[in-house]
């Protein structure tokens, strides 16, 4: 087990990269095939922290992000992803509606973080090649509380990059809602998870972050 000032350290500093890798997913810019996975996430970066740094309010930033990412994001690659084998049971209309709220809850979960942030940077580190043509790219974020490593994951679909998943001090945000997702679907199947994931929303709830989510969150 670390220290405690290591511990007291690392646990704000995991907190705030979850903070900045999730929006970062909710900001990630698409590139022409030309570009290597390490550019896409470099130009991604600077970006959403240019907004995050900014001087505007956080809701001006959320919106600015929200435009970023909901013309960009491979929903559907991330959402097959999240929901693994129980993908087959939602029909084509359950589909799109649980890419439509796990967006919004996304959006909520990570938002709300926002104003933590500080004046935080993203160093690239190298890129390694994955199964089915995947690259990642690793980098390391450094903060006023830590530094946190943090692996970008993309996938190219047709002529661009995407972020289909980061992966933070070893916590994947996709397995980490695959195994939220997976505990309700096995207790109530697509209805049961889409009406949560509605509740929540509705609240301004979103999800749980993995470095906080309970069981079953």
């Amino acid at each position: 087990m670390p220290p405690k000032n290591q511990r007291r350290c690392t646990i704000p500093a995991l907190a705030i990269g979850f903070a900045i890798v999730g929006v970062i997913v909710l900001a990630s810019r698409v590139s022409h095939a030309a570009d290597a996975p390490r550019t896409v996430v470099e130009i991604t970066a600077r970006q959403t922290l240019a907004i995050l740094n900014s001087d505007v309010a956080d809701t001006e930033k959320i919106k600015r992000l929200q435009q970023l990412a909901y013309a960009s994001i491979d929903f559907e690659t991330m959402s097959r992803l999240v929901l693994a084998k129980y993908w087959k049971q939602f029909s084509p209309e359950e589909r799109q509606q649980f890419q439509d709220e796990f967006k919004r809850a996304l959006t909520l979960s990570y938002g709300r973080r926002i104003g933590q942030l500080g004046r935080e940077k993203v160093v690239i580190l190298g890129e390694r090649a994955e199964p089915l043509g995947d690259v990642t790219v690793q980098s390391r974020i450094v903060g006023k509380t830590g530094d946190v490593k943090a692996d970008y994951r993309l996938r190219q679909k047709g002529d661009s990059w995407y972020v289909i998943d980061v992966t933070v001090e070893g916590v994947s945000i996709v397995s980490s809602y695959r195994t939220q997702f997976q505990e309700i679907m096995g207790r109530g199947g697509p209805q049961q998870l889409l009406a949560q994931l509605r509740a929540k929303n509705a609240r301004g709830e979103g999800l749980a972050t993995p470095e906080t989510a309970p069981s079953g969150a």
